[in-house]
């Protein structure tokens, strides 16, 4: 059953507004990578894997604001822990908006 808290919509708009600017970033990240020509850019290869998880956490915080409760549970602690992981992992805005949107989330269930 979904959770329907009282600013839903402001809480959803946050959560994909920060999940949609974490996956564009990851997205230009990647596609700033070139090949490997010195040992520096072998060492970048952290730098990529970073991205592609920061693709997956921004893809999942979409996908819980498009389809909440189908495959993950919308809840203010579940979007505190996507917050998180996009701010590790992608994006300091889009982590910044979720964290926003889970804030809310809390005030609302308090």
């Amino acid at each position: 059953m979904v959770k329907y808290y009282k600013h839903n919509k402001i809480i959803k708009i946050f959560t994909i507004l920060g999940g949609f600017a974490g996956l564009m970033y990851c997205l230009s990240q990647i596609s700033n990578t070139t090949q490997i020509n010195s040992w520096n850019e072998i060492f970048g290869f952290g730098r990529f894997v970073r991205n592609l998880l920061g693709m997956i956490i921004a893809a999942l915080t979409l996908l819980v604001a498009f389809k909440p409760d189908d495959p993950l549970p919308w809840h203010w602690l579940l979007l505190l822990a996507f917050s998180v992981l996009l701010l590790f992992f992608s994006y300091l805005m889009g982590g910044i908006l979720v964290l926003i949107g889970g804030v809310l989330g809390l005030i609302d269930d308090i």
